[in-house]
């Protein structure tokens, strides 16, 4: 059951690994200009924050994972299709909102059902070593459409993104439900933020930190071909950056047993700040390769240690739900506020200022993430 697991990572991040980096080259190449591209990249995300703990908690409500993974991934596939033949801004805007809106469930269900595997499995730390697999499909699907298809990508791009969301419906169907019946009762998920400010206080840090990983995903390959990099060059720099997730990913189950949550959440909030400096000084696009190693900190930190600690802070009824909030505050409006902004800085300004935005907003991330964090130790939470 677990290599069904490991294969449904992959497909998913593979997806991934098309949308994040390309999606905003895709639409610079279908003529839409800078605003446009910053409202519908801005707007997307917005669209989760909405659709993502809705969907998130008819999963717990239902009990059932598979089948709302099933719909998901079919109405991304057929919004794909959409977005691939509309021939003007509004009616691609539309279908972005739709591919969005359907896509919202995929990370935080997927998530809570690997959960529930590996908790029922007694084996709830080995989440990273699942996950790990996400990160090798990220990468080998950046390189491959960065290296090959680049130059033809308005042409392959949404087509691309259909057949792997097909059959990521077809592999959602393997995939296990949790054995143990729901109790159904009221969530409490709004009290119990209220009832934990410091626990509020670091998903308004994720909001932050999120909207700088957002920005980086949409405009980075943007950037690198401001500064004249060859398509080898991209495909090797985005995909090398999941790459490097895979042996850190694998030496998590060893971290947390040294180091607390908090602490290697942290780290990966301070490489952030560093990270975005140096892509305002970089000029030399063979320079970025190297900060890939920054991204591979942060991304564990966040998507790995993040997930878990969340998974520590919720009850298990509720598990999609809690995965939910923490995706809609660390994708979904830090994303979307994030990318919108930057897009409003492109227009106006050269590329490289986004990097100038994303500082801003990571600096402002790591000290409500310090302090909340500060606040949990004082507590023994």
């Amino acid at each position: 059951m677990k290599l069904k697991f490991n294969i449904f990572y992959f497909v998913q991040y593979f997806s991934l690994g098309i949308i994040g980096p390309y999606l905003a080259v895709y639409l610079n190449e279908k003529a839409f200009s800078g605003g446009q591209i910053g409202l519908l990249l801005g707007s997307m995300p917005i669209v989760m924050i909405v659709c993502q703990p809705v969907w998130s908690y008819l999963s717990d409500l239902m009990n059932t994972r598979r089948v709302l993974l099933l719909v998901g991934c079919l109405g991304v596939a057929v919004a794909s299709i959409g977005l691939g033949a509309a021939e003007t801004f509004p009616i691609a805007f539309l279908w972005a909102l739709l591919f969005s809106a359907m896509r919202a469930p995929i990370a935080p269900v997927g998530n809570a059902a690997a959960l529930d595997y590996l908790e029922e499995s007694g084996r709830p730390g080995d989440y990273s070593l699942v996950r790990l697999w996400g990160s090798f499909g990220f990468g080998v699907s950046s390189m491959l459409l960065g290296g090959l298809f680049l130059d033809q990508i308005v042409i392959y791009f949404t087509w691309f993104l259909a057949v792997m969301y097909l059959l990521l419906a077809g592999l959602s169907l393997l995939l296990p439900e949790r054995r143990e019946a729901l109790i159904i009762s009221e969530f409490s998920g709004l009290q119990f933020l209220r009832q934990n400010p410091n626990f509020t206080v670091f998903l308004l840090a994720s909001v932050f930190i999120g909207g700088t990983m957002g920005i980086y995903n949409a405009y980075m390959t943007l950037f690198l071909k401001s500064i004249h990099a060859s398509s080898w060059l991209i495909g090797l720099t985005v995909s090398l950056q999941a790459l490097l997730e895979i042996p850190m990913m694998m030496v998590v189950p060893f971290l947390l047993t040294r180091f607390s949550m908090r602490r290697l959440i942290a780290v990966g909030a301070i490489a952030l700040p560093i990270r975005w400096i140096l892509y305002f000084i970089i000029r030399q696009p063979g320079w970025i390769v190297p900060t890939q190693l920054l991204h591979g900190i942060a991304i564990v930190s966040f998507f790995v240690v993040g997930v878990t600690f969340i998974d520590q802070h919720i009850s298990p009824k509720w598990r999609a739900t809690g995965q939910g909030l923490y995706s809609t505050a660390l994708s979904g409006i830090g994303t979307g506020v994030g990318v919108y902004l930057a897009g409003i800085v492109f227009e106006r300004f050269e590329i490289r200022s986004i990097w100038l935005l994303t500082l801003v907003l990571g600096l402002i991330g790591l000290a409500l993430l310090l302090y909340a964090f500060n606040r949990l130790a004082k507590m023994g939470g």
